[in-house]
């Protein structure tokens, strides 16, 4: 699916499902679990709009190392210093997750983590592997 359409049918589902809200963040609050799930007061969020690898049982060693990279990214632009927020989408995921954007400094950051090939976008359908 294209950048366009993901993004499409993300916004269809939003206005489908009622409104979301915005949240202004403090970075000390966001704990990074992985690559796109951060919690809050221990709540998780699922980022939505784009997939990192799994830290957690990592098919392969570069899946292993791709993520790891990519939650550090993630960690890094949530300690940037830059404004933080969260849209907070309506609806839960299949493992009771809030779902949710972040954006730093107003730029989402699945599409920052996609451009420097830590992500790949995602519209909540079959997942490809890393391992090739």
């Amino acid at each position: 699916m294209t950048k366009i359409a993901t993004t499409l049918a993300l916004i269809t589902a939003c206005w489908l499902a009622g409104p979301a809200r915005s949240e202004r963040l403090d970075p000390a609050a966001v704990y990074v679990i992985d690559g796109d799930t951060i919690s809050l007061n221990g709540r998780s969020v699922r980022l939505v709009g784009f997939d990192t690898p799994e830290t957690h049982e990592p098919e392969c060693a570069y899946e292993r190392a791709l993520a790891e990279r990519a939650t550090h990214r993630l960690e890094e632009l949530v300690r940037s210093g830059a404004v933080i927020e969260l849209l907070v989408l309506p609806g839960l995921d299949k493992y009771d997750r809030r779902l949710g954007r972040l954006l730093v400094a107003n730029r989402d950051v699945g599409e920052i983590l996609t451009a420097e090939g830590f992500a790949r976008p995602y519209d909540g359908g079959h997942r490809e592997g890393w391992c090739g």
